[in-house]
């Protein structure tokens, strides 16, 4: 279909990927993040920067916690449509989960942003024209900091180093370059710490994110998607990104608190649902050979986000056993039921992987 990977169907009923297809299976590892690289607005692997992604999750001194959004697309002005101009603002301040704001209706919309280097810093800054609350966004290797003016001033530095991972196809292919960033500040006037997301995607020509040329939901591969990191309370730190799905899509990739990144493509996961088969109410993850759960947060919800298909959740990630005591974290992601609960390989005709030991490298971080 056009639009769609290429597949074949061989007389033995196998299925069996075309040319330049690859079932999906991702390539991941660390990067190190630089002004220039951030900086610039050529393709990547074919593919056009998309929008930065700035997003995450905070809390107050009692447990409340803010998600802030704002996506922030490339190309504007021009040709590109915007179809989420605003700041988005989530808190579960004096509820059982999260409400959408109205703070976010008075914000500055992305019309006409202006986006480039400014000393050592990169920045995306509301255009002074456009209505509404002013925004600001700045990066830099080490840090960054992101004001929604009248709402949010928080600002922190990078859980090094950057991580970054790619979907290859001809048809839908992505590339996400995050950076995950500790940070702290003020949300509607309440001292606020957490972590966030400062993240970019690489799309085809006229692809954005959850809308076109989106393999995990056209091609239904995604079963669960979270980016998260947990800092405990003895110093130690764990974060990253799982994403896992169908076929040969599916990765692990985190780093500690010394900034030592492994990744691994061999992944295991089951969803479980509630009776309405939307919410989802844990995972099971296999990574790296070992156990990982998702505890769901009781007011982790974000109704005011849908109906979606991949409704959104916060929580904490773990390891099976793991009784550190978390002090910074978050685990804010999603999960598809219309995709399946557990991975399911429909190419069978893409051939066996066989795994190497990567230990006979050095272990050089």
């Amino acid at each position: 279909m056009p639009g769609q990977a290429e597949k074949h169907t061989l007389p033995n009923g196998k299925v069996i990927p075309g040319m330049g297809e690859y079932a999906f299976q991702p390539v991941a590892g660390a990067f190190q993040p630089t002004l220039e690289s951030m900086a610039n607005l050529e393709p990547m692997m074919g593919m056009d920067p998309e929008g930065l992604y700035l997003w995450g999750t905070l809390r107050d001194d009692e447990g409340n916690m803010f998600c802030p959004m704002r996506r922030i697309p490339y190309g504007l002005p021009g040709s590109k449509k915007d179809t989420r101009r605003y700041f988005y603002l989530q808190h579960n301040v004096g509820t059982d989960h999260f409400k959408m704001d109205p703070v976010g209706r008075r914000s500055a919309p992305n019309d006409g942003h202006l986006f480039g280097r400014e000393g050592d810093s990169i920045v995306w800054r509301s255009h002074p024209d456009v209505p509404g609350n002013p925004f600001r966004a700045e990066w830099t290797p080490e840090s960054c900091r992101w004001v929604e003016e009248g709402v949010m001033d928080i600002s922190g530095t990078l859980i090094k180093p950057g991580l970054q991972w790619y979907i290859p196809s001809r048809t839908a292919a992505m590339s996400y370059v995050a950076c995950i960033m500790k940070m702290e500040g003020t949300i509607m006037g309440r001292k606020v710490r957490g972590l966030i997301g400062f993240d970019v995607m690489y799309m085809y020509t006229g692809g954005e994110c959850y809308v076109t040329k989106d393999a995990l939901v056209q091609e239904e591969l995604e079963l669960a998607w979270y980016t998260w990191a947990t800092i405990y309370k003895d110093g130690t730190l764990e974060g990253g990104h799982f994403l896992i799905g169908n076929d040969l899509m599916g990765f692990g990739i985190l780093t500690n608190e010394k900034g030592e990144v492994r990744f691994t493509y061999d992944v295991d996961c089951e969803v479980t649902y509630g009776p309405d088969n939307y919410w989802h109410t844990g995972i099971k993850a296999t990574v790296f050979g070992e156990e990982f759960e998702f505890l769901p947060d009781p007011r982790g919800r974000m109704p005011d986000l849908g109906p979606i298909p991949n409704p959104q959740l916060d929580g904490r990630w773990r390891k099976v056993g793991d009784t550190r005591e978390p002090d910074i974290w978050f685990a804010w992601g999603e999960a598809a039921s219309a995709h399946g609960t557990k991975p399911v390989q429909r190419l069978a005709g893409v051939g066996q992987r066989i795994i190497t030991p990567l230990d006979r490298f050095s272990r050089d971080y």
